[in-house]
């Protein structure tokens, strides 16, 4: 149970214990001011929590249900010539389209550009360490990453905290946004 939700219960508790107390003890009772004194302190925080959560509920009612993401065609910015230092397995690859592809950072100095790498023959399974592969490139930006990879420039591939390997730069495409 998240602990905010936690914490409104126990709001809500003490809110409950309170007003029992002072609808339950007798008049002119000690422990029917103490219920009171709960009662005033602790049901403010409870009904804030409970219209926060039926604000929630209702603008969860009139939203549209959202659409499923529009599918977007791969877009070739580079061809690269990569070489791993270690396998890359499936298991930090994502499926696109059927098509496996490799989420990462190329490195280039100290600058790092998303990108997402597949193979260019489209055949899916692991990337053996210490070949050669032609892979296709598509950056997040490349209005900002394609002035910086002219073709035959050596960049590092990082994925996640790790350098994977690196590419070479074959030829350069100009984004679709361009043209």
């Amino acid at each position: 149970m998240p602990r905010k939700k936690l914490i409104a219960y126990g709001f809500t508790f003490l809110a409950a214990l309170g007003l029992g107390m002072y609808l339950l003890l007798p008049p002119g009772s000690e422990l029917r001011l103490l219920g009171l004194i709960v009662l005033i302190l602790w049901l403010p925080m409870a009904l804030r929590y409970l219209t926060r959560q039926a604000k929630e509920r209702a603008t969860a009612l009139l939203l549209p249900k959202a659409s499923p993401p529009a599918v977007h065609p791969r877009e070739v910015n580079a061809t690269l010539e990569a070489t791993f230092s270690v396998t890359v397995g499936t298991d930090l690859m994502r499926v696109d389209n059927g098509i496996l592809d490799l989420r990462c950072l190329l490195a280039l100095g100290t600058d790092g550009f998303s990108t997402r790498l597949w193979r260019a023959d489209k055949i899916t399974g692991p990337w053996p360490s210490g070949e050669k592969l032609i892979l296709n490139a598509e950056f997040l930006i490349p209005e900002r990453a394609l002035p910086r990879f002219p073709a035959d420039t050596i960049a590092q591939v990082l994925l996640r905290d790790t350098f994977i390997g690196t590419v070479r730069v074959l030829s350069v495409n100009a984004p679709a946004s361009a043209t």
